[in-house]
């Protein structure tokens, strides 16, 4: 493990901070990607860092953990899947605010980074995909975006991607589903395939070039081959990222 990973606490959320193997013996800035709530953020980092080369360029990585997703990562209240779960409590807004108004600034003033939206991304995992996608309709912080297996299927979104446009239209967008996510016995997340579609051809018409949309299907149901599919996803949203001397 060549890499270096520093920890932190800020504002209750655990912060991992993913360094590339030369970032502390040179004087590049680099790029940030940001991650919802990973819990393999090592395994994330191992799978990752082999692919830096002259085709990927190094950047950083900070992985936000969340002790309530059905709080952090969901934009308005809405009822529990089941008898037996919990409300989902609508809190992404004031997630947001803390990840771009106190992590953000905290990670650029601890760490050389670029801070320019085109070099910042915003990934995340099912429910934490969500909130990373809703990001692109709230703030402009992100201009890179990933949605994997993405709770797409969430009450009231389907709506909200008809009557709303991406705050920048210039962002980068991948979303990725597993072929058999559809096949949910919840008749609420069995409409995510639809969900994740109609999401997609409404950035295909939103954003400025279809090149900055994909949508990737995965085998599988939303918990096979995790890491792969952060792995594509990473590499597919940082391909054309650059580090600089800026100073």
């Amino acid at each position: 493990m060549r890499f270096t990973i520093e920890n932190y606490n800020i504002e209750g959320y655990e912060v991992n901070v993913y360094l590339p193997p030369e970032y502390n013996t040179s004087n590049f800035h680099y790029a940030v990607l940001y991650i919802n709530g990973a819990d393999n953020i090592i395994d994330i980092a191992q799978a990752i860092e082999p692919h830096f080369s002259l085709q990927y360029k190094p950047f950083i990585m900070v992985n936000v953990k969340s002790n309530d997703w059905g709080a952090d990562y969901t934009p308005w209240v809405s009822p529990p899947l089941n008898k037996s779960g919990e409300e989902f409590k609508g809190e992404a807004d004031r997630y947001i605010k803390i990840l771009t108004g106190t992590i953000k600034l905290f990670i650029d003033k601890s760490y050389r980074t670029i801070r320019e939206p085109e070099s910042t991304a915003l990934i995340g995992y099912s429910l934490a995909g969500l909130a990373a996608l809703y990001t692109l309709y709230s703030c402009d912080c992100f201009g890179r975006i990933g949605s994997l297996s993405g709770s797409l299927w969430y009450d009231g979104w389907r709506d909200f991607v008809c009557s709303n446009t991406p705050v920048n239209k210039d962002a980068k967008v991948y979303l990725s589903l597993g072929l058999k996510e559809s096949n949910s016995r919840n008749a609420r997340m069995a409409t995510v395939g639809e969900c994740t579609e109609k999401n997609y051809y409404s950035l295909k018409e939103q954003l400025t070039s279809n090149d900055n949309i994909k949508l990737q299907y995965n085998n599988g149901g939303h918990f096979t081959e995790i890491v792969e599919r952060f792995e594509k996803a990473i590499l597919w949203l940082m391909s054309d990222i650059n580090i600089n001397l800026k100073i």
